[in-house]
């Protein structure tokens, strides 16, 4: 199996999820495994990529929800205007979230930036898809972490979005090539807070995915850096 160098060494990742995830590495070789680092140069495009398709996809889907034939109806507007009772419905309907992935979204699918965005990440996953394949003519597996760092505090990121997009540089990989991922509870951090590991197959392989898991998760259940 192989897991990419460029994503243990990037420096969003926690110091002890990287040191678990190398002493796990080392478990798994001492028992007979085959864990080889792979070269993987477009790490830093993933969630760029992943974020402007979709939030494209979430300005397309989400626009129908004007609170006439789909989504939420607004019992009042300001004043009587269509224009006022869709903005009224949408404003009501979505929350804070959700309006900004649509915003993020009609903008780079605008008539200015369509080419300069969304154009652009469609080739980068392009990009990603072909050297997913190449990876995978050559190993039945791809581990990665599941999460650069543990969870969150409760309410900490209210004011910090990019902060939780960035959290998803590993697991929207999945997402963008269109492959099986799982994630495996095996590790909890010092600071008492669980956290996985990511494992991924080649399309339509899925049973191996999910044999390779099982047994992981029975054989290494509880794996910590105080265990090793």
């Amino acid at each position: 199996m192989a897991y990419f160098k460029e994503a243990i060494e990037h420096p969003s990742l926690d110091p002890e999820i990287r040191y678990t995830f190398l002493k796990f590495i080392d478990t798994l070789q001492q028992d007979g495994a085959v864990v080889e680092a792979v070269p993987f140069e477009y790490l830093d495009y993933i969630v760029p990529a992943y974020y402007v398709l979709t939030t494209a996809e979430a300005s397309s889907n989400l626009s129908r929800y004007d609170g006439v034939k789909y989504g939420y109806s607004a019992q009042s507007t300001p004043d009587y205007s269509l224009e006022a009772f869709y903005k009224k419905n949408r404003t009501d309907g979505f929350g804070k979230e959700v309006q900004r992935r649509i915003l993020l979204g009609t903008f780079v699918l605008s008539a200015g930036h369509y080419d300069a965005y969304f154009t652009k990440a469609q080739q980068v996953r392009q990009l990603l898809v072909e050297k997913t394949n190449a990876v995978f003519e050559q190993y039945d597996a791809l581990i990665l972490p599941t999460v650069p760092t543990t969870a969150f505090p409760l309410g900490s990121t209210m004011d910090d979005p990019i902060a939780v997009y960035l959290a998803d540089i590993y697991t929207v990989f999945a997402n963008l090539t269109g492959i099986p991922g799982i994630s495996l509870p095996l590790f909890r951090h010092s600071n008492g807070m669980p956290f996985g590991l990511q494992v991924m197959s080649d399309r339509n392989q899925d049973p191996l995915l999910l044999q390779l898991s099982l047994n992981w998760l029975t054989q290494y259940q509880g794996f910590t850096c105080a265990n090793n």
